[in-house]
């Protein structure tokens, strides 16, 4: 039986616990330093099931969103979690926002996203009465869903399957023992595997552990969110219509199971103080395409970190890294951004593939 340490008990790493927990193959720890599973950035986002329109061709976010996406459903009808189809749509105000939602057809078509289609201006006033836009592009097959209890779900089936949690992990002082990798849990304890899924801390980790190593570069990107418990009257996932690849700016409305909408999320260079200030910059970015809207409903909710990654000083790099360290059976997943939440469940088969 292979002993495997899992570093990180966010949504990524209870995935993969839950994965390599359904077999008898594997005995698992997980460690953690906080003080209970999923309070990173775990629940600092949109809940949205993504559908995998605009990801690069062949990537590792196109392929994992699309077979993430159909487990995240079926997860959630099994074990009656909370979720909601929506569908989604990327909204043209504009000539030039409609070619790109022929760019953006083009890219989903080619990432199999088959069901997206290009609706005009009078389809859209019956599917989104309170909506402006001159056309947008449907996207069917996404949604939203309890996050939190999915990650909950997750933890109660692998505590079930004999996997061992430890948390509040401050000191991680892992050697290498031959093949093995050894780490002190209230005794010395030996592991054949290491799967270093730690989010944001993941890179320092990694470092520690193979200083001579080369590996991607952190640069987090800063996300604020504001919601509203006003109903918009809008029963789909609303984004504005963008280039694939082109990181812009744009604020997000996505409907809440339990009413209201999330607003979001913006892009922040720099630690904001200034809340009034950033909710004007939220409101001027959804008015122009909402009849209207109130604005003093309008609160700040939650901020979160995209853990974007670089290998150079100029280029971000826009896919996951999931890579065993060469010669070692050592696993990290750093950038494990959107779609990171869709694509968990077909991560950890992935992971599970790479022991």
């Amino acid at each position: 039986m292979k002993s495997i340490l899992i570093i990180g008990a966010g949504v990524i790493g209870l995935s993969i616990a839950h994965e390599l927990s359904k077999t008898k193959k594997f005995k698992i720890v997980v460690i953690e330093r906080s003080n209970s599973f999923g309070s990173g950035n775990t629940l600092k986002n949109s809940q949205v099931i993504h559908s995998g329109v605009y990801y690069k061709k062949n990537s590792l976010k196109n392929n994992l969103c699309l077979k993430g996406k159909k487990l995240i459903y079926e997860f959630c009808k099994k074990y009656k979690i909370k979720y909601l189809k929506t569908g989604k749509l990327f909204l043209a105000c504009s000539k030039k926002e409609e070619s790109y939602l022929k760019i953006l057809k083009k890219n989903a078509l080619k990432n199999g996203v088959k069901d997206v289609r290009i609706i005009n201006q009078k389809e859209l006033y019956k599917m989104e009465p309170f909506l402006n836009g001159n056309k947008a592009l449907l996207s069917p097959s996404a949604g939203i869903f309890d996050v939190k209890a999915f990650v909950k779900k997750l933890f109660e089936i692998s505590k079930r399957n004999k996997v061992n949690f430890n948390f509040k992990v401050k000191n991680l002082d892992i050697k290498k023992i031959n093949s093995k990798f050894q780490i002190y849990l209230s005794k010395k304890k030996l592991f054949d595997y290491v799967i270093n899924c730690a989010g944001m801390n993941a890179i320092d980790i990694a470092r520690r552990n193979f200083p001579n190593y080369r590996f991607p570069k952190n640069k987090y990107v800063r996300g604020v969110y504001f919601k509203t418990k006003e109903n918009l009257k809008l029963k789909k996932i609303v984004y504005r219509a963008m280039v694939p690849g082109h990181i812009k700016e744009r604020i997000d409305i996505t409907p809440l199971l339990d009413g209201g909408y999330i607003l979001g999320p913006s892009v922040e260079k720099n630690h904001f103080n200034n809340k009034k200030k950033l909710k004007y910059k939220f409101i001027n970015g959804i008015k122009n395409h909402l009849m209207s809207i109130n604005e003093k409903k309008i609160l700040y909710y939650k901020e979160g970190i995209r853990p974007k990654i670089m290998f150079n000083k100029v280029n971000l790099n826009e896919d996951f890294y999931i890579k065993k360290v060469k010669n070692n059976n050592w696993i990290n997943l750093f950038g494990i951004e959107s779609p990171g939440l869709t694509s968990a469940l077909s991560i950890a088969k992935y992971v599970k593939r790479m022991i």
